[in-house]
């Protein structure tokens, strides 16, 4: 749970400043910036990060509501046996549809181009063409690309004092959905089967 909180917390920063930026106003960029812009972002390690937290917390989502419900279940002296196992595959089911229509859209979008029609803009309001070629050369250096390699593990971190106290918070939640969601699949289970009307002949 604590990797998924560090995680999520740094996808959704990454959220935040990427869908801000498109804020501000599409003006036109000449071709030399943009490629200048992806040098730049090339020498800063391109998409791989955020394909990376994009794909675990995909991963994680389709795996943890199946554990919590699980767990719940261990700990259940309300449902037979029978139910449980009816309770764990309609779990099974649905995590399986999620994970189908997950892929799908991962399938369907291209991070590369999102991040550059987002990103420079964003660029070429803050740096001009020589600060955007400085700073290209400097994370190529063997300095840049240590601050590059070892950047995320400073962010976790710094984060650290935050996740403390945020990991419990997203626990209780996660846990209150997942209750509330097994209560309902209770009821369910004990509403008498629909019967069949007979038709007269």
């Amino acid at each position: 749970m604590r990797r998924f909180a560090h995680r999520s917390f740094v996808l959704i920063a990454f959220v935040l400043v990427l869908f801000g930026s498109s804020a501000y106003s599409q003006q036109t960029i000449s071709d030399e910036k943009k490629a200048l812009i992806r040098d730049f972002m090339e020498a800063m390690g391109g998409t791989k990060m955020v394909t990376e937290m994009m794909q675990t917390m995909s991963s994680f989502e389709q795996t943890a509501a199946p554990q919590m419900m699980e767990a719940l279940l261990a700990e259940d002296k309300t449902l037979t046996p029978a139910e449980k196992d009816m309770v764990r595959q309609q779990t099974m089911e649905s995590a399986k549809r999620i994970k189908q229509r997950t892929d799908k859209f991962f399938a369907e979008i291209n991070i590369a181009q999102m991040i550059e029609e987002i990103s420079f803009p964003l660029y070429d309001k803050h740096f001009t063409e020589s600060e955007l070629r400085e700073m290209t050369a400097f994370y190529r250096t063997p300095a840049g690309q240590k601050v590059i390699s070892v950047a995320p593990k400073l962010t976790m971190d710094a984060m650290m004092a935050f996740t403390e106290k945020f990991t419990p918070k997203i626990g209780e939640f996660m846990k209150k959905v997942v209750e509330e969601e097994m209560s309902e699949l209770k009821k369910k289970l004990k509403e008498p089967a629909p019967q069949k009307s007979r038709l007269k002949t």
